[in-house]
């Protein structure tokens, strides 16, 4: 295996764990909404683990949406700044695993 695809591995397996962190710490969350958004990051990250370009673009959704929860106080308090600070590079880390290992359809499918 190439140097190259080693770091892509290794980028798509950071992505994954930080997709699973964010999952525990809203099912740990008190409120009722936790329960539901923590499976939700869960889904995305086994779409990032199968390489499904859709997975990496709600990747970066998802790093959005927590550093906008974040900044409007709703949720990270304990964590608030290291979210903030952490969601953007997890931003262009999604778009990049998207352009890089995300799997393209057949150029027969895009005909159809």
């Amino acid at each position: 295996m190439s140097r190259k695809a080693v770091i892509q591995r290794s980028l798509n397996t950071l992505m994954m764990v930080s997709l699973v962190l964010v999952g525990l710490v809203f099912v740990t969350n008190t409120t009722g909404y936790g329960l539901l958004l923590g499976p939700i990051a869960w889904v995305i990250a086994v779409g990032v683990f199968r390489h499904f370009r859709w997975a990496y673009f709600a990747a970066a959704v998802w790093a959005l949406a927590c550093y906008q929860l974040a900044k409007e106080g709703l949720e990270f308090e304990l964590l608030k700044r290291a979210v903030m600070v952490l969601s953007i590079p997890l931003v262009v880390l999604a778009i990049y695993l998207h352009e890089t290992l995300g799997r393209r359809r057949a150029a027969s499918e895009h005909t159809q």
